[in-house]
C-alpha cells in the first residue's frame, strides 16, 4: 500500500494537471474541437456504437436531460456531424444519425496527440501508459461498483474504441 503522504502528493499533482489541462486547452487552441466523453462528444460516441437513435433514447442511454441532448444534437447537426430524420413509425420522433464527417471525427479523435507529450521520452511514455492503465482500471472498478448503469458502460466504450485502434 502506498505511503499516505506520497498518495496525497500524487493526488495534488492530479488536481494540478486537471486544472492546468483546462487552461492549456483554452490558451493553446486546437485546430478543431477535440472529442471528449462529455456533451457533444458523448453523443458522437453513442451514435458510433449504435446509430439511428431517437433523441429520447440518446438522453436515456447517456443519462443526460432531453433538453441538453436536444442542444447537443442541434450543435452537432450545425457542424455537419449528425443528421436528423423522421421515424418511419412515428413522424413526431427525430432520429439522430452519424454522418460520414461525424464518423471521421470519432475515428480520428484518439489520433490527436497533445504537443506537451513531446516532452517525454519513449521510456517515459511507456511508464506513463502503464501507470494510467493501473489508475483507470481501478477507477472503472470503483465506478462499476458505485453505478453499473449503461451510462457508465458508455465511458468504457471510449477507452475500448481507442485501444482497438492500436490492437489491429
Amino acid at each position: 500500500m502506498a505511503d499516505e503522504i506520497k498518495a496525497e502528493l500524487a493526488a495534488g499533482k492530479l488536481v494540478e494537471y486537471e486544472q492546468l489541462s483546462k487552461i492549456y486547452d483554452d490558451i493553446v487552441k486546437q485546430p478543431r474541437p477535440r472529442l471528449t466523453v462529455e456533451g457533444q462528444g458523448k453523443i458522437l460516441l453513442a451514435l458510433a456504437d449504435e446509430d439511428h437513435l431517437s433523441q429520447r433514447q440518446l438522453a436515456e442511454r447517456l443519462g443526460i436531460s432531453p433538453q441538453s441532448t436536444s442542444e447537443f444534437v442541434a450543435k452537432l447537426a450545425k457542424r455537419g456531424l449528425v443528421s436528423l430524420s423522421k421515424s418511419a413509425t412515428d413522424k413526431r420522433v427525430n432520429l439522430v444519425n452519424l454522418t460520414d464527417a461525424g464518423r471521421t471525427e470519432v475515428e480520428s479523435a484518439p489520433a490527436e496527440v497533445p504537443p506537451f507529450l513531446n516532452a517525454l521520452s519513449n521510456d517515459d511514455l511507456d511508464q506513463l501508459s502503464q501507470l494510467l492503465d493501473k489508475i483507470t482500471t481501478a477507477m472503472y472498478n470503483d465506478i462499476d461498483v458505485a453505478n453499473p448503469t449503461l451510462a457508465v458502460k458508455f465511458h468504457k466504450l471510449f477507452a475500448s474504441r481507442y485501444l482497438k485502434r492500436f490492437q489491429q
